[in-house]
């Protein structure tokens, strides 16, 4: 089965927090392109989100710079996993998301292998790209 995104999912591991309402669900961001993301949240986030509902999703961008806070869509959840579109960035937040995102590139180009913890958590065995 092809995919159909506009652009490639990228692992990015990292940590972030999951604005929803009036909460805060520290999470941890498995993989992300410049038109969403996947987060792993536990199951407290999981049972109040909402499909088509808004969040913000915060993410660290390191070298001393603030944190990025990406507006987004909620596109399905469960299972501890929440799926996020973004809205459309303005100038300055496209180009935080596109260091971020080229910064994940290259991290993946150099360890190698993607280092999941998604597909760690699955069983899929990354380095032939089957399941264990």
């Amino acid at each position: 089965m092809r995919e159909k995104r506009s652009s490639r999912r990228i692992v990015f591991v990292a940590n972030g927090v999951l604005q929803y309402q009036s909460q805060r669900f520290p999470c941890y961001v498995e993989n992300i392109s410049l038109h969403g993301a996947l987060v792993s949240s536990d199951d407290a986030a999981c049972d109040v989100v909402r499909q088509g509902e808004r969040c913000v999703l915060t993410l660290q961008q390191g070298d001393g710079l603030p944190p990025l806070d990406v507006a987004a869509q909620i596109i399905h959840y469960g299972f501890g996993l929440v799926g996020l579109k973004f809205g459309e960035p303005d100038a300055a937040l496209e180009t935080a998301l596109t260091a971020i995102v080229g910064r994940a590139v290259q991290e993946e180009v150099a360890g190698g292998k993607d280092s999941s913890r998604l597909y760690t958590r699955l069983g899929i065995n990354t380095d032939r790209g089957r399941w264990r």
